[in-house]
């Protein structure tokens, strides 16, 4: 059986339906800097907001992370780890460098994060620089994508993965994570 390392949906979602996530979320004074332990510019630099995870936005995103997980990655999955992170890349050299979504702590809870989401709220025309990349273990390469508005990326949260330094323009996206109990 081959690994799969990631689902890649042309989600077909109107640029109106990102632009309104992006009117709601893109609020200056509610903005925080992205959060990382021992956070560290080198790490990462971007600004995120959040939203409930019974909000319409998640209700939309699970839809395409478990029609991913039904297709391809069969995980025992039961539904969002967090909040939905609205995250914007708008200055020069933001990124967020390479990481997993799993620490060896979240491996000991009752609930693990088991696929990571990104959908793209920006058109790739509006940014330059900002590649999502993942090292695909499969394949022995790393793979750089730039995505465009409406695009969904599934993949599992224990493959390491960065968001490239943004060049020029602003990059919005949504991030989530669905869990369940630990893998056996």
């Amino acid at each position: 059986m081959t690994l799969l390392n990631y689902y890649k949906i042309p989600s077909e979602i109107p640029r109106n339906v990102c632009d309104e996530i992006i009117n709601q979320y893109y609020i200056n004074d509610q903005l925080e800097e992205g959060y990382v332990e021992q956070q560290s510019d080198s790490i990462r630099s971007s600004k995120v907001n959040w939203i409930h995870n019974d909000n319409w936005v998640a209700g939309m995103m699970s839809h395409f992370a478990l029609c991913a997980n039904k297709n391809y990655f069969k995980f025992d999955l039961d539904g969002w780890r967090y909040k939905i992170q609205f995250t914007v890349y708008d200055k020069k050299n933001d990124h967020y460098n390479w990481h997993i979504d799993v620490s060896s702590k979240d491996l000991e809870q009752k609930f693990v994060r088991k696929l990571s989401m990104i959908m793209c709220l920006s058109s790739k025309d509006d940014y330059e620089g900002g590649e999502f990349e993942i090292d695909c273990p499969s394949s022995t390469m790393k793979e750089t994508i730039k995505l465009d508005c409406g695009e969904v990326i599934v993949f599992p949260s224990i493959l390491q993965h960065r968001v490239r330094p943004i060049k020029s323009g602003k990059r919005f996206s949504l991030v989530g994570w669905m869990g369940g109990p630990p893998f056996k």
